[in-house]
């Protein structure tokens, strides 16, 4: 790729990530348990009954009709009849009775009405007769609605949505046992370049410790990867395709790989990309940072791997992996809103690129950009809760601009 070829819409790339890693994703039917917390449905799934499946009670305390009832806070007195537990089905209520009924218990036929027991001034749930002055005698009160929080065949959970405890919970009080999922795929991280070394060990001189390789492991299993690996390779083409080749034999799907994309002399990756059963291309993305990508293919031994291929500074990394490897591996949607920017003084923008700036959102509702725009702070992205997205033809930011924000946290 010249210097002076046009740069790629960041659309445009991330459609050819998601061709490029769709072959890879399949799905498998699970039972529904608490360890599919986080994981992805890929189909969606309707209730199979309603829910509450009957009109039952909100307190303990007595059923009652409400045509039997004077007006709200006035006392009167009703015999009492059989008491309705939990897990009942009650007989209808007799015409001037109150029955003694629990939470969650289902209504008897004839009954409108729950007065609580605290509203009980004389006698009580063993007593043959009970004295109310209830507060309120509409009908309905204290009562829970048959399918009031869902009827048989809503849909419950859709393609796309994460797993998360209410959603399982839900799923299991319409009778839902099981769930189609979004499998991980088997995914290696390496991070490239003789200067990247063990955060574990000694920096030795003119190096710099591995952050992408940590950094991008952790983000690619937020997405759903199964990330198998982290690994560094030195700029040496054979090592990498040796290391790939080793991690293909072993049931590796995809590799991702940091650094070696630029236009320097030493980019092991399109040193590499020149190399038989490697088939990569490369790009520059409309965007700030993250420019410089590559995407495709390496087969070896008989073996393929998809291959992604993201900048080396560390926010270009973990933002190519945000915007680009996330949403092909099908995990959830962050959410997007549009929020203005506090600023304290005006801020450039590249006219030609789609910014991405690091923020933290505020507790007024707005956002406050953290750090500047280079792609080596990586310590404004990790207080980060949010990226403000500043869009193509912007060359400044001024303080209340509303932009798109998306939501980290």
């Amino acid at each position: 790729m010249s210097a002076s070829a046009p740069r790629v819409p960041l659309v445009e790339h991330r459609a050819d990530v998601e061709a490029l890693l769709a072959p890879l994703l399949r799905t498998e039917r699970h039972r529904l348990e608490a360890g599919l917390v986080g994981r992805v449905a890929a189909a969606e799934r309707r209730a199979r009954v309603d829910v509450p499946s009957a009109d039952n009670s909100q307190m303990d305390g007595f059923a009652v009709a409400s045509t039997d009832c004077p007006a709200a806070g006035e006392e009167f007195a009703l015999p009492v009849g059989a008491p309705i537990p939990a897990g009942a089905a009650p007989s209808a209520l007799e015409a001037g009775t109150a029955r003694p009924i629990m939470t969650g218990a289902p209504l008897p036929a004839g009954a409108d009405l729950v007065i609580p027991i605290e509203e009980a001034v004389d006698g009580g749930f063993d007593a043959p007769r009970v004295t109310l002055r209830p507060l309120d005698v509409t009908p309905g009160r204290y009562v829970r609605a048959r399918g009031s929080d869902c009827r048989a065949g809503d849909t419950v959970l859709r393609a796309g949505d994460e797993l998360t405890p209410a959603r399982i919970a839900q799923l299991a009080s319409v009778g839902i046992g099981d769930v189609d999922l979004v499998e991980p795929v088997a995914t290696v991280v390496l991070s490239t370049g003789s200067e990247v070394a063990d955060p574990a060990g000694p920096l030795p001189a003119g190096d710099a410790y591995d952050a992408n390789g940590p950094g991008l492991a952790a983000a690619l299993t937020a997405a759903g990867a199964d990330v198998l690996s982290t690994d560094r390779v030195p700029d040496d083409p054979d090592a990498l395709l040796d290391l790939l080749a080793a991690y293909a034999r072993s049931g590796a799907q995809l590799v991702v790989t940091s650094g070696g994309v630029s236009e320097g002399a030493y980019e092991v990756v399109k040193l590499a990309a020149s190399r038989p059963g490697v088939d990569l291309t490369f790009c520059k993305v409309a965007m700030q940072p993250g420019g410089p990508q590559g995407l495709g293919t390496v087969t070896l031994d008989g073996h393929r791997l998809a291959w992604l291929a993201f900048p080396g500074n560390p926010v270009s990394a973990l933002l190519s992996c945000e915007l680009f490897a996330r949403p092909a591996l099908h995990a959830p949607a962050r959410p997007r809103l549009r929020l203005p920017v506090r600023l304290e003084h005006p801020e450039s923008s590249p006219p030609a690129l789609e910014q991405y700036r690091r923020a933290y959102v505020l507790a007024s509702g707005a956002v406050r950009l953290a750090g500047g725009p280079s792609s080596h702070l990586l310590g404004a992205l990790a207080t980060a809760t949010a990226l403000v997205v500043v869009p193509v033809g912007t060359d400044r930011l001024e303080d209340g601009d509303v932009l798109e924000t998306i939501l980290l946290t």
